[in-house]
């Protein structure tokens, strides 16, 4: 054969090759109310998507186009696509097992939902989307390998393990009894999670973004995780629970009445950055010690603060009335005001330049209370050191 008859073969059999992979079939479910992913008929065309060589498929399923109020579509087998749109109200199933698997080749597209979609149970390879406007619910917990969406608009519900991916949320995420939604890389928050007895947690670093809020009761996933919170983890309805996880706070913290928060962290210091809010019959407990650093804020509001030492540090604000469980240091120049009945159940120490300021009402300290060139101003209260007193004599100022 010659030169050029070897070459004018290449080129026919690289353009049609070509031709092969550019055979996208824009693929679009008419198989009615409920029905199965593999009878050809219940497609248009008359093909089950199923990429093969030479042929792949993008699939729409729609149940406002078809005129049907939903539409159930179970998948029965493994099946590879490029990608998958949904909308109206659509339901998934693995039927009859929960090991099944789709593929979505499609790396940035993957399943997207504009509409209503019920996933139970599948398996699914690939992106997830939820769009705005689009409500997306989890049922039995299937795995995702890729990154789950969750945008601004959008509702979220369900249990989930992300695998190798990442979440993102940016809407309303909800996670009630037996939902955890984990994540095997990192977890962001922009949007709103609501826990109702659910569990949230990432296997690297859950980040609460600076306009995200994270409500409600229940526990983070264990796992050693690390929680960067930049924006709002507010307690309501109950506990909420962090356990083995490392967290930095440059947020807000927040015990509603009735609430509290809980953490049970590495034996290192917890380092408030921003503020720490305790309101009435509500608690915040660490099992470390908690520095207030500088310009950062803790108000007591009627509540209980517990750690094993609460270090004030000078610029820092701490203020209000109720319960105070742990020693207490009040650093050079530093001062915390208590304006209202406390009980300080730990030892006090009062450092050069620092002030305990009380103001209408009466503190009880059970501990030792230590004045190393350190102030007790009172104004219209008093202290009642019933551990007794070290270190000398507390300047004492009284204010008519």
């Amino acid at each position: 054969m010659s030169t050029k008859t070897l070459t004018l073969t290449a080129i026919i059999l690289a353009f049609l090759a070509c031709q092969l992979q550019a055979a996208v079939i824009n693929s679009r479910w008419v198989g009615g109310t409920e029905s199965e992913w593999g009878n050809p008929n219940n497609w248009n065309p008359p093909i089950v998507p199923d990429n093969r060589p030479g042929q792949t498929f993008a699939v729409t399923i729609d149940s406002d186009i078809i005129g049907v109020d939903n539409v159930i579509v179970h998948i029965q087998q493994n099946r590879t696509i490029d990608r998958l749109d949904c909308n109206g109200v659509v339901e998934l199933t693995s039927w009859p097992s929960e090991s099944i698997w789709l593929t979505l080749v499609d790396k940035i597209n993957g399943l997207t939902n504009y509409g209503s979609l019920d996933v139970g149970g599948l398996n699914i390879i690939g992106n997830v989307k939820n769009s705005l406007g689009g409500s997306l619910q989890l049922q039995d917990r299937p795995n995702i390998k890729g990154d789950l969406y969750n945008f601004s608009g959008a509702k979220l519900e369900g249990g989930v393990e992300v695998e190798e991916g990442n979440i993102h949320n940016n809407g309303l995420v909800i996670l009630k009894p037996y939902h955890d939604m984990w994540a095997d890389n990192e977890f962001h928050n922009s949007g709103k999670i609501l826990i109702m007895d659910g569990e949230p947690g990432s296997g690297g670093i859950l980040y609460n973004h600076h306009n995200g809020i994270i409500d409600g009761f229940g526990k983070f996933c264990d796992g050693g995780q690390i929680i960067k919170n930049e924006g709002m983890i507010v307690a309501s309805g109950g506990s909420m629970f962090f356990y083995d996880s490392n967290i930095t706070n440059t947020g807000i913290l927040k015990s509603e009445v009735g609430s509290g928060l809980y953490f049970k962290v590495p034996p290192i210091d917890f380092n408030n950055q921003d503020t720490i809010e305790v309101n009435a019959n509500a608690w915040f407990v660490l099992d470390c010690n908690l520095v207030n650093e500088p310009n950062a804020v803790i108000k007591l509001l009627g509540g209980t603060l517990a750690a094993e030492t609460i270090t004030q540090k000078a610029g820092a604000t701490f203020q209000g009335f109720g319960g105070i469980t742990g020693n207490v240091v009040i650093e050079p120049n530093a001062i915390i005001k208590l304006t209202g009945p406390t009980n300080i159940v730990g030892d006090v120490e009062i450092r050069e330049g620092a002030t305990l300021d009380i103001k209408d009402g009466t503190v009880l300290v059970t501990g030792l209370t230590t004045c190393n060139g350190g102030t007790i101003q009172t104004y219209r209260g008093t202290i009642i050191m019933q551990g007794g007193t070290s270190g000398g004599i507390c300047r004492r100022i009284f204010v008519d």
